[in-house]
């Protein structure tokens, strides 16, 4: 079993500019890495687990034999050459290994498009499947008329790109419009936030082109989904429920 690890990273690893770069995406030393290239040594659980999510592959087929190694790259080889017909196939997910610290729970928090002194709360949940990553955002508005909150949920992609991470989302349907969210994470910032624009058709008379400064707000623990949607709604910008930081951002002039 060991040989057979050693032959298949060597396999894989042939793909890659070199043997640093992978240990370097990886997060493994190179010099125990070379190990596991020779068959000296076995990685860790740990160690085998994250290689295996690195080339997106089991651990049965990592440990097993090269031939099947080798079937199982040439029909992903298929499957990525007709991908790669789709323009935007290399911009998703972009930096996975730099996406990664992003997955997890948010509250959104942007300027309502028909009152400047209102802002609307999100949430949105971001994960990973198959090496992409998806984001989930659901909008939950009061309606004072009926006393009822109409729900919405948007379904989307997201990418790191040039040190920016990108959200496209749409609502279901063949008519449901785009919306593009542009996020920053100020350099050796630790409050979770993200801080950036977002461009979509406000669902107002006519489907207005609409953009508002936008903060992410990562939410680190809760107790359930539904206490985080109970968040959601429109709010006063002035309310005691919107942080310094995030109001400072929603309320700067040529933001």
């Amino acid at each position: 079993m060991q040989n057979n690890l050693a032959t298949n990273l060597r396999h894989l690893c042939a793909d890659y500019p070199s043997v640093a770069s992978v240990c370097r995406d990886i997060g493994i030393n190179h010099q125990q890495f070379a190990k596991y290239l020779s068959g000296r040594s076995a990685p860790s659980p740990n160690n085998l687990r994250r290689i295996c999510r690195f080339f997106d592959i089991n651990e049965g087929i990592l440990l097993g034999a090269p031939e099947d190694l080798r079937r199982h790259t040439t029909r992903l080889a298929k499957t990525d050459a007709d991908r790669r017909r789709d323009p935007l196939t290399d911009a998703f997910p972009g930096d996975l290994q730099k996406l990664r610290p992003f997955l997890g729970a948010y509250q959104i928090f942007f300027r309502a498009p028909n009152d400047p002194t209102k802002a609307i709360i999100n949430v949105a949940f971001l994960d990973e499947r198959d090496r992409l990553v998806y984001s989930r955002i659901i909008e939950a508005l009061g309606d004072d008329k009926t006393k009822t909150r109409r729900w919405t949920r948007c379904d989307g992609k997201v990418a790191h790109r040039a040190g920016q991470i990108f959200v496209v989302d749409s609502e279901r349907g063949p008519d449901a419009p785009l919306c593009l969210y542009i996020l920053n994470k100020p350099h050796r910032d630790k409050t979770g936030l993200l801080f950036g624009t977002m461009s979509y058709l406000a669902s107002l008379s006519g489907r207005t082109p609409t953009s508002s400064p936008v903060v992410w707000k990562k939410v680190e623990s809760y107790r359930s989904v539904r206490e985080l949607f109970s968040s959601c709604g429109k709010i006063d910008l002035n309310s005691n429920r919107i942080d310094l930081k995030v109001r400072q951002h929603l309320t700067s002039p040529g933001v």
